[in-house]
C-alpha cells in the first residue's frame, strides 16, 4: 500500500524538477551571443594593451602583424555573434566593430605608406612610435566604453 501511495508522489515531483532541470541548463543565444562577444573582446582588449606596451625591434612588425590577425579573428566571431545580442546591446558592439575595424585600416595604412618612404621599417616605426601609441590607446578606451554595456566580467 505504501509503494502505491508514493509512486504518483515521486512522478509528480519528477514532472515538476525536469523543466526546471532544463531551463537550467541551457543558455539562450542571447547568453550565448553575449559570452562570445565578451571573450573575443577580452582578447581584442588583450592585443591593444600588448601593441600599447610593444616596444620597437626588429621583431615589432611581425607583433604589429600578429596582433592585428587576432584582433580580425576576434572581430569576425563578434561580427557572427552580433545578430543574437540583446536589443541593447546591438548598436553600441556595432559601432564599436565600425570603430575598430576603421582604426586598424588607418593604423596600417600609416605603418605601410611610413614603410614604403623609408628603407628602414624598424627606423620608421621608431620615428612614428609615439603617434601608433596614442592611436592604439585611444582605440583601446573608447573599445572598452563601447562594450560596457555588455556588463562582461
Amino acid at each position: 500500500m505504501i509503494n502505491t501511495l508514493n509512486r504518483p508522489a515521486v512522478v509528480v515531483v519528477a514532472m515538476l524538477l525536469v523543466p526546471i532541470g532544463l531551463a537550467a541548463c541551457g543558455e539562450s543565444s542571447e547568453e550565448k551571443a553575449t559570452a562570445q562577444v565578451c571573450s573575443s573582446t577580452k582578447e581584442i582588449r588583450a592585443q591593444l594593451s600588448k601593441l600599447s606596451s610593444l616596444s620597437i625591434s626588429s621583431k615589432a612588425p611581425e607583433e604589429i602583424k600578429d596582433a592585428a590577425a587576432v584582433m580580425e579573428k576576434e572581430s569576425a566571431k563578434i561580427k557572427e555573434s552580433a545578430p543574437n545580442l540583446p536589443a541593447s546591446s546591438k548598436a553600441p558592439v556595432e559601432a564599436a566593430q565600425k570603430a575598430l575595424q576603421a582604426e586598424l585600416v588607418a593604423l596600417a595604412k600609416a605603418v605601410i605608406s611610413a614603410a614604403k618612404s623609408s628603407s628602414s621599417i624598424e627606423a620608421t616605426l621608431t620615428a612614428s612610435e609615439p603617434a601608433l601609441k596614442t592611436a592604439v590607446a585611444g582605440l583601446a578606451t573608447s573599445y572598452k566604453q563601447a562594450y560596457e554595456s555588455l556588463k562582461c566580467s
